[in-house]
């Protein structure tokens, strides 16, 4: 089997492995109706789990977390400053977040983060962009975060409107795009971790939905920054993220 045929099918394992636990989790909430919205997640602790033991029997963790990757220069701030103005946009929108008791809070905050955002930041932008960096950051960054869009259109089996699922597959596109950018310009995996949690949390907690204006806005700013990351990951694409490229799982 040749060098190709192995990268896809390690990236197609890695998607099938998301879906599976995520139709998993979505069966044990449908059963089991939890009445907090933290605990609508804990079908994916095993994964979270086994993905983290991985990461510190190999000892390569240091490579996705390292000190050394987190920006402490303003000129790589700004890699991901747009971010901040993003989250802030999203709790404007949302009408702030919903005043339910501080145990809640940080039982949503803490799933959303130590799970959904750790397994899927370490499968799309950690793994698979790792994984398909033998072909170019172009590949790795366009794949990742086409199948991390495609993830998210799973949503419209559960009954979701296709408006809302082709704007959250929009939406999930870009943002997949930004942060794989990220992880290309040598960031830490924290700062997208940081992020997609933060982002999860908003949306949960939020008095409402937004409306379509505030959606599209996001988008565009996303857009905006994507192009930039690009650019500059075409001036400093570092051929070391991907000199190594062994079976992520």
């Amino acid at each position: 089997m040749g060098g190709t045929s192995k990268l896809i099918l390690k990236v197609l394992g890695l998607e099938l492995l998301i879906i599976l636990f995520f139709t998993i989790n979505g069966a044990y909430v449908t059963f089991t109706k939890p009445s907090n919205a933290g605990m609508q997640y804990v079908g994916l602790l095993p994964l979270a789990l086994g993905i983290g033991f991985y990461l510190f029997k190999t000892k390569k963790w240091r490579k996705f977390f390292s000190k050394n990757r987190f920006p402490l220069h303003w000129k790589r701030l700004i890699h991901f400053s747009p971010l901040v103005v993003i989250l802030t946009l999203l709790c404007i929108g949302n009408g702030g977040i919903r005043l339910t008791s501080i145990p809640d809070l940080l039982l949503v905050l803490g799933t959303q983060l130590l799970l959904v955002a750790f397994i899927e930041e370490m499968v799309f932008r950690g793994f698979m962009v790792n994984i398909l960096m033998a072909k170019g950051f172009k590949v790795a960054v366009l794949t990742s975060s086409t199948l991390f869009a495609l993830t998210h259109s799973l949503q419209l089996l559960g009954g979701q409107s296709l408006e809302d699922t082709l704007l959250q597959v929009t939406y999930a596109f870009f943002i997949g795009t930004v942060l794989s950018l990220l992880i290309v310009n040598n960031h830490s995996l924290i700062i997208p971790m940081a992020f997609h949690g933060l982002n999860n949390f908003l949306i949960i907690m939020g008095q409402n939905n937004g409306s379509s204006l505030y959606n599209y806005l996001l988008i565009s700013i996303l857009l905006v920054h994507s192009l930039f990351l690009w650019s500059k990951a075409l001036k400093t694409n570092n051929p070391e993220i991907g000199t190594t490229h062994e079976p992520a799982l």
